[in-house]
């Protein structure tokens, strides 16, 4: 299956650490964010709501297609790029 991908996505952060989204409709906060050492998607960890998600609270290294904002249900087109991190 092809990777849902919407330009640009390489090193752009869309939605920062304490923002409220939902995940595949399950509502959360993220909580970090995985930046790779090359250009490529980042990665969001979240924190799922206790009564939405009895058996995974945590999702890591979540992709941009799985999320939109809790409040408006819609996607973030707003974001910022960060820089590769060092290879360690």
């Amino acid at each position: 299956m092809a990777k849902k991908r919407v330009p640009p996505l390489d090193n752009i952060v869309y939605y920062r650490p304490g923002t409220r989204v939902l995940w595949n409709g399950k509502p959360g906060v993220v909580h970090g964010l995985h930046i790779k050492s090359y250009e490529y998607e980042v990665g969001y960890d979240i924190i799922l709501d206790g009564q939405s998600s009895k058996e995974e609270r945590e999702i890591y290294n979540s992709g941009y297609h799985e999320l939109v904002f809790e409040d408006t249900g819609k996607k973030s087109t707003d974001g910022y790029r960060v820089e590769p991190r060092e290879p360690m």
